[in-house]
C-alpha cells in the first residue's frame, strides 16, 4: 500500500499524464464542443502542461514535493491556453498550495489536495457549468473527503478515479449540447487522464474508456464559430481583478480570471470586441485571435503597439500580440495551429523579439517554420495582413503552403517598397511640422492615406490635419483615421 506520495513519484505521475494527453490529443480535439466547438481542448491542456514540465525542469533532483509542486503550477499558469488549461493550471495553483513546505504527502494531504482542485475549478469561471471538468473535480473531491482519516494514498486515488469515470460518463446527460452530440465534456477527459496517470504511477488498476473518444480529426467544423478569444496576463490587486471578472461577464463568454504568484492574474474570454476585454492596468502576454483560425496551412502572427487594431488584425486572420516580448511571440506562433508561419514585426525591437520567438523551444519543439516579413510599423503590419490574408486559405499540402509564404512574402516586399510612412512620437505638432508630413506623405501622388492616433488627446485632431494638408496637394487621395490607442507612436501614417 503507498502510503506517501513523494517528489519523485509526482515527477513520474507528471510525466506519465504529459505523455498520455498528448497521444490523446487529436482525439480530445475532436471531443471539444463546449464552451465552443473548436476543436482545440487537447492541444491547449498539452500545451499547458508541457510548459509546467519546462518550469520543473529547471529544479534540482533532490527538490521537494513542495518546490516540484510549486514549479509546475507556476509554469502552466504561464503558459496556459484556453478554458480548460486556465482552468487546469488555477487546479495546479491549489494542489501547490496544498503541498507548499511539505517533502511527502499522506493520504489526508492528497484528500485536501483533490478537494482543493475542486474549490479551484469552480472559482476559476465566472458561470460554472454542469457537465464540465467543473462537475468532475466536485464529485471526486466529494468521494475523496469521504475517505477515513489515515487512508492510503491508493486508496484515496483509486476512490477518486473511480469517481472521475462515473461523473465523466453522466457529463452527457448533464450538459445540453453533449447530449445533442451523445459525446463526453473533453476537459472532464483531461482530468481523467491526469488522474489515471497517478493511479498507474502508483500500481493501480484503470479502466479503459475507448468509447469516450472519437476518431482524431472527426470534431465540429469551426467555421459557425463567432467572435475572438483573448488571453493576457494582469497585475493587479484581488479587488480589481475581482471587479475585471465581473464585467467580461456581462460582455463575454468563457470568462476565466485565476491567480498566479503574488499579484499575478490570467485572464481568459470569448467577446465580439477584442480590444473591450483590455485591462486598465499592467497587462502582458496579450494574445487576440479569431476562434475559427486553427487548422489552416499557413498562420500569421502580427505584432503590434495599438490596442485598436487587435481586432482589424485578427478578423483578417492573424494571431494579434500586443507590445509582445519573445515568449508571447512564440505562443501565438504555436497557437495558429500552423506548420507555417510569417511573423509581421511592428518595429526594430519587435523584429529582434520575433528572431528570438522563432527559435524559442517551444516553437522547435513543434517543428514549426517560421519566416519574418519586413515590416517596420503598426500600419506596415495592418497593410502586410491584408495581402497576405488569402494565404490563410490556401489549401495545398505544407510544401505548397511553405511556397505560398514565400511568394506573398515577395508580394509584400515589392508592395512595401512603394509605401512612404511617418511617424512621430509627439502628437503636439506644429503647423510646419504637420505641413512636412503631408509633403513626404503625398509625395509622388499618394492614392491612398491611412493615420493611425495614438492615445494623446492631441493625436486625433493632428491625424485629421494631416488627412486635410494630404487632400490639399492630392485632392483625389482615399484617406481613413484609425484610433490606435497607443502611447508610442503619438502618430503614424502610410501613403501608397
Amino acid at each position: 500500500m503507498a502510503v506517501h506520495l513523494d517528489a519523485s513519484t509526482a515527477r513520474r505521475w507528471f510525466d506519465l499524464a504529459l505523455r498520455s494527453l498528448a497521444a490523446a490529443r487529436q482525439s480530445l480535439d475532436a471531443l471539444n464542443v463546449f464552451p465552443v466547438p473548436d476543436a482545440d481542448t487537447g492541444s491547449n491542456v498539452v500545451r499547458t502542461l508541457s510548459a509546467g514540465a519546462r518550469s520543473a525542469q529547471e529544479l534540482p533532483a533532490d527538490a521537494t514535493l513542495g518546490e516540484l509542486a510549486a514549479a509546475l503550477a507556476e509554469g502552466s499558469l504561464w503558459g496556459a491556453r484556453g478554458n480548460s488549461g486556465v482552468i487546469l493550471a488555477q487546479s495546479l495553483q491549489a494542489i501547490a498550495q496544498t503541498f507548499e513546505g511539505l517533502e511527502i504527502a499522506t493520504g489526508d494531504d492528497v484528500i485536501r489536495a483533490f478537494d482543493a482542485l475542486a474549490s479551484a475549478a469552480t472559482s476559476a469561471v465566472a458561470e460554472p457549468a454542469e457537465g464540465t471538468i467543473i462537475t468532475v473535480a466536485r464529485e471526486v473531491a466529494a468521494t475523496a473527503v469521504e475517505m477515513p482519516p489515515g487512508a492510503g494514498v491508493d486508496d484515496v486515488v483509486a476512490a477518486a478515479l473511480a469517481a472521475a469515470y462515473e461523473a465523466t460518463d453522466a457529463t452527457t446527460s448533464q450538459l445540453p449540447v453533449l447530449a445533442e452530440t451523445g459525446k463526453v465534456d473533453a476537459g472532464a477527459v483531461c482530468l481523467v487522464i491526469i488522474i489515471e496517470a497517478l493511479a498507474e504511477v502508483l500500481g493501480l488498476p484503470v479502466t479503459p474508456h475507448d468509447e469516450w473518444f472519437p476518431a482524431p480529426g472527426t470534431g465540429p467544423a469551426d467555421s459557425a464559430i463567432a467572435g475572438y478569444e483573448v488571453m493576457y496576463i494582469l497585475r493587479a490587486g484581488r479587488r480589481d481583478a475581482k471587479n475585471l471578472q465581473r464585467r467580461l461577464t456581462q460582455i463575454g463568454e468563457a470568462v476565466v480570471v485565476v491567480r498566479g504568484a503574488g499579484d499575478l492574474w490570467h485572464v481568459h474570454v470569448h467577446l465580439a470586441h477584442p480590444e473591450e476585454a483590455l485591462a486598465d492596468g499592467d497587462m502582458s502576454q496579450v494574445v487576440v485571435r479569431r476562434l475559427d483560425i486553427a487548422g489552416r496551412p499557413l498562420g500569421i502572427v502580427a505584432t503590434t503597439t495599438a490596442p485598436g487594431l487587435l481586432e482589424p488584425l485578427a478578423e483578417a486572420g492573424a494571431v494579434a500580440v500586443l507590445s509582445a516580448r519573445a515568449r508571447t511571440i512564440a505562443r501565438a506562433i504555436i497557437d495558429t495551429g500552423a506548420r507555417d508561419v510569417v511573423v509581421l514585426p511592428c518595429s526594430a525591437d519587435s523584429a529582434v523579439q520575433a528572431g528570438v520567438a522563432s527559435r524559442h523551444e517551444t516553437v522547435i519543439a513543434e517543428d514549426i517554420s517560421v519566416s519574418l516579413a519586413p515590416t517596420r510599423g503598426n500600419l506596415a503590419v495592418l497593410d502586410a495582413v491584408a495581402l497576405l490574408a488569402p494565404s490563410l486559405q490556401f489549401a495545398g499540402g505544407p510544401r505548397a503552403a511553405r511556397g505560398d509564404a514565400d511568394a506573398a512574402l515577395a508580394r509584400l516586399g515589392h508592395a512595401q517598397a512603394g509605401t512612404r510612412q511617418f511617424s512621430s512620437a509627439r502628437a503636439d505638432l506644429t503647423e510646419a511640422e504637420l505641413l512636412r508630413a503631408a509633403q513626404e506623405l503625398a509625395g509622388g501622388g499618394a492614392e491612398l492615406l491611412t493615420v493611425l492616433a495614438g492615445a494623446s488627446p492631441a493625436a486625433t485632431p493632428a491625424a485629421h490635419r494631416i488627412v486635410n494638408l494630404v487632400r490639399a496637394l492630392e485632392p483625389d487621395v482615399e484617406a481613413y483615421v484609425l484610433r490606435g490607442g497607443q502611447a508610442l507612436p503619438a502618430l503614424e501614417a502610410s501613403a501608397q
